[in-house]
């Protein structure tokens, strides 16, 4: 799962459907109503914070990067709010300092993953 280019919502509906969960037995599953649901997957209700990682489980992501992505594209539907990392942000100044660095830098897209690579290196050594 790289990029989603799928609302949260028509992306959560197309993998339920995908592994062949009906409506009910999902929002059981995830432990919401299956009108709550319904109103999420047609695009009526944004991401449900509180039930992101229910739904993860659910659906059957587990791999980090997929995770990432799954997580993105709820934040897109909840106009920037990524409850995966805006905690660790606020509680981090240097965090916050880092992104402003980058940004005030022009930072692309290569520039951050060759900082990823950096920042995974140094958790391995």
């Amino acid at each position: 799962m790289d990029k989603i280019n799928l609302p949260f919502g028509e992306f959560v509906k197309q993998r339920r459907e995908a592994l062949g969960k009906t409506i009910r037995a999902f929002a059981a599953e995830v432990k919401m109503s299956p009108a709550y649901l319904c109103d999420i997957e047609n695009g009526n209700r944004r991401a449900p914070e509180r039930y992101l990682e229910n739904f993860a489980n659910a659906l059957g992501i587990t791999k980090t990067e997929e995770l990432n992505s799954f997580y993105d594209l709820a934040g897109v539907s909840k106009n920037g709010q990524h409850s995966d990392i805006n905690g660790y942000i606020e509680t981090l100044p240097s965090a916050r300092m880092a992104l402003r660095t980058a940004k005030d830098h022009n930072f692309t897209d290569e520039d951050w993953l060759e900082l990823i690579k950096y920042i995974k290196s140094k958790k391995q050594g």
